[in-house]
């Protein structure tokens, strides 16, 4: 049914796919990993998986841990597709080489490192990364619980001083791990030294019962992450060596000497690790969520046209506006998250060979307002399609609620969306700053904030695009200035004055970040692309300046005219992407086993894939008559009593 769909399309798909996984080498490694998920009987699409419990689930999550480590380098810190392809389940291990083996590679000491990488990376040293508490998350300062170095023993001690203190939410903590990177307040001598990383084993070796003096246990469902063992840790006096404290930057003599050495921001290097892997692996999933929608919206047909002919839901306009936007901001995150990671890579690299934290303010600036944009868009972008697929859409069986479900924690883990935002926020007055008083520093990203007004003839153009959005974004930063400066107690003012505003500046950087990346990518490595890709653009530009457009109106640089405009274009592309629409999301180079959905099959029949399901896999229906009968007896006797 669909190959007329893809004999249509107007660009070659092999281009594209190296475009969305940053070049030949990224694609073709991706395609050998999927082939093994394909082909080996542990990784086969189990749409029944949703009916075992959650304890059934979580083994078989282990036990296809296992098989992925004979198979696959699941240590691999450049690219994280096992993830991406088996998502009824994180991998255990995944917390363990994307925030500790990284924070280890930061934070400690050469003698550490040659003492415990190998043994991490082979997992003899398996560790979760414990800096949540109950009752501190984003705020890392004030966590609460203490080490206090003991000079008599040369030791510290790590204790939970109340409730809110105990450490809560880290993944592989609840079941697996032997030991964990505990953030805690170093006190020496009665004297704080702000959080620090200590690295201690909290269950036995032999029998994995937690050490004396340490509570552990699994927090219990959520909403989504439900094979992660997020977990709970409280500790009572619990002694750890003088060699835990992970010593890079910090250490501590046996006589109780504290000596600082580097930038204490280091700490800050570990968890952007983990929130590149969320801006680059993790928006894919926004791709599979939209292979599923088109699919679907070709498959399904709904009501008849003057020729009593069904029609196909896609061609209706109300449908391409659910999906055509956020296909372009797919596309738009995607290249934007190429840039991303080569800035994470290079002040990773900068950090931990050079000692050099000149890209540190940078990146975490970037990085911290993606990760609000893109783990936002994914989960909404999952919503949509699953809406746009009707009552189908419900069904585990679409591979939509799924996405739903295991991508929406991803806006709160690490770092709290609106958190992040602010800490954009307060870069892009930094930046503010500089534009008048130091113009050469001001990075080429953040130089857009020099722009006051711009007289433009086509406001859908993509030059123009990109302007409008960086008007947008430096108009708003200004009224966030003005609107903090206009209170005198600055620390006041931040927190309950302006913080809306300068959320809602900081909010509109990624659009304007996102439109730079798709354009570089179309001039300078988009070929036989370049055309489809600009219409994409142009999509992208034009719904993110009409989501939000108040810093242009703020300055009336926008007219009713402009308005009407960008609406009109935008549905004028719209049929240019309905002939692209299937070959745009099957660039992806998606099997049917990764995708799971038997509702947007390659080729195939829909409907029987889903009444072979329900009459035939669904593990509720070998019972004949089902137990539960009794039951609606013993409702009838007690109805019959009333």
């Amino acid at each position: 049914m669909l190959e007329a769909e893809r004999k249509q399309g107007q660009f070659p798909l092999l281009e594209m796919s190296h475009l969305i996984y940053g070049g030949k080498e990224q694609f073709d490694k991706f395609i050998e990993r999927q082939s093994f998920f394909d082909n080996h009987p542990m990784f086969k699409a189990n749409h029944d998986f949703f009916n075992l419990s959650r304890q059934d689930q979580i083994l078989l999550n282990a036990e296809r841990t296992v098989v992925a480590l004979k198979q696959l380098s699941l240590a691999d810190p450049s690219y994280y597709t096992p993830n991406v392809l088996c998502f009824q389940g994180i991998f255990v291990s995944t917390v363990h080489f994307a925030m500790v083996i990284p924070a280890f590679q930061v934070l400690a000491s050469d003698e550490q490192i040659q003492k415990w990488m190998t043994l991490l990376k082979n997992l003899n040293a398996f560790g979760c990364y414990a800096q949540t508490e109950l009752g501190h998350g984003s705020d890392v300062q004030n966590l609460q619980t203490v080490a206090v170095f003991d000079k008599q023993t040369c030791e510290f001690v790590i204790h939970t001083p109340n409730i809110e203190a105990t450490k809560f939410w880290p993944g592989e903590l609840g079941l697996y791990c032997e030991f964990a990177l505990v953030f805690a307040q170093l006190i020496v001598d009665g004297k704080g030294y702000g959080v620090h990383p200590f690295w201690i084993r909290i269950r036995d070796k032999d029998t994995h019962k937690p050490l004396s003096g340490i509570e552990i246990g699994d927090i219990g469902p959520k909403m989504g992450y439900a094979v992660k063992d997020n977990g709970f840790m409280s500790f009572d006096h619990y002694r750890a060596p003088l060699d835990s404290l992970l010593n890079r930057y910090i250490k501590v003599s046996r006589d109780g000497k504290v000596e600082r050495q580097g930038n204490p921001k280091v700490g800050y290097g570990s968890m952007m690790y983990m929130r590149n892997i969320l801006c680059d692996q993790y928006t894919k999933f926004a791709g599979r969520a939209l292979a599923i929608a088109v699919r679907y919206s070709l498959y399904r047909k709904q009501f008849k046209d003057d020729n009593k002919q069904e029609i196909r839901i896609l061609d209706y306009q109300c449908q391409q506006q659910k999906l055509f936007p956020l296909l372009a901001e797919f596309y738009a995150c995607v290249f934007g998250s190429v840039k991303i990671k080569e800035l994470v890579n290079d002040n990773f690299n900068r950090i931990s060979q050079q000692n050099d934290f000149s890209m540190l303010g940078l990146t975490h600036a970037v990085l911290s307002g993606a990760k609000a944009n893109y783990t936002y868009f994914v989960a909404n972008c999952a919503e949509w399609c699953r809406l746009s697929c009707g009552g189908h859409g419900f069904a585990h069986y679409s591979g939509l609620p799924v996405i739903f479900f295991e991508m929406s924690p991803n806006i709160t883990l690490e770092g709290e969306n609106t958190i992040l935002n602010l800490q954009l926020a307060r870069y892009l007055l930094k930046q503010l700053q500089h534009i008048v008083s130091k113009p050469n520093a001001v990075p080429e990203f953040f130089k857009f904030l020099q722009l006051e007004t711009a007289k433009l003839d086509d406001v859908t153009s993509l030059d123009n695009l990109v302007t409008l959005l960086g008007l947008n974004c430096a108009n708003l930063t200004k009224y966030a200035a003005q609107k903090l400066m206009s209170h005198s107690d600055m620390k006041e003012s931040w927190d309950t004055k302006s913080g809306i505003a300068l959320a809602k500046a900081a909010s509109t950087f990624i659009p304007y970040f996102n439109m730079l990346c798709f354009v570089d990518t179309i001039n300078n490595k988009a070929k036989d692309t370049k055309q489809i890709l600009t219409v994409l653009a142009r999509i992208y530009g034009i719904t993110m300046l009409l989501n939000n457009m108040q810093g242009l109106l703020l300055k009336n640089l926008l007219s009713s005219q402009d308005i009407r405009t960008l609406q009109d274009t935008r549905e004028q592309l719209y049929p240019i992407i309905r002939q692209n629409a299937l070959c745009l999301v099957e660039a992806q180079g998606l099997s049917d086993n990764s995708l799971q959905s038997l509702i947007a099959p390659k080729e195939g029949d829909v409907y029987m894939n889903m009444y072979n399901f329900a009459s035939k896999e669904n593990s509720l229906n070998k019972q004949q008559v089902h137990n539960g009968i009794n039951y609606i007896q013993k409702m009838r006797e007690v109805n019959a009593k009333l």
